[in-house]
């Protein structure tokens, strides 16, 4: 298990590597960049859907993430919205019956560096009672997540279910 899991954070930090040299090449180069540097839109859309607490599907879920961002030299808007027992991800620690590992949290802050949204659904906050002041900062409150990924591919956003 242990071995999986270091395999996995490896993948991903060689993701994130890979997204950074694509930043820098595509900057020097002059070249237009999407949401994923805050540049303007972004005709590479991906929303996914985070619906789970366990940590090794949101590892693949961030994985993927960063794995579409280095593909497309962040030229791409990524949302991940996360609603029903996936909610977790987005409350801060002191809150959290989860306690996610540290790993996990960077991930989530060197995402949102590169202009991936995370969306937490209003509705899953009010059924387990968790605040706005509850969630951490990367979180972005939306009425549903369920109407969100309706209306984000309505925008052309591609859906992305685990």
């Amino acid at each position: 298990m242990a071995e999986t899991k270091n395999h996995s954070r490896r993948q991903f930090i060689g993701s994130l590597a890979i997204a950074s040299v694509g930043a820098i090449a595509a900057s020097a180069q002059g070249g237009e960049m999407g949401m994923g540097m805050g540049m303007g839109p972004s005709k590479n859309k991906v929303v996914y859907q985070l619906n789970k607490s366990d940590p090794a599907y949101i590892l693949d879920i961030l994985h993927s993430a960063a794995v579409v961002l280095g593909h497309f030299n962040n030229d791409v808007n990524i949302v991940i919205d996360c609603f029903g027992p996936g909610i977790w991800l987005l409350v801060k620690d002191e809150h959290n019956k989860h306690h996610y590992e540290a790993f996990i949290r960077e991930q989530v802050s060197s995402l949102a560096m590169y202009g991936v949204v995370f969306n937490a659904c209003e509705q899953t906050m009010k059924t387990i009672k968790i605040t706005a002041k509850q969630l951490i900062p990367e979180a972005k409150q939306v009425f549903s997540g369920a109407v969100d990924l309706m209306l984000l591919q309505q925008q052309g956003y591609a859906y992305i279910a685990w």
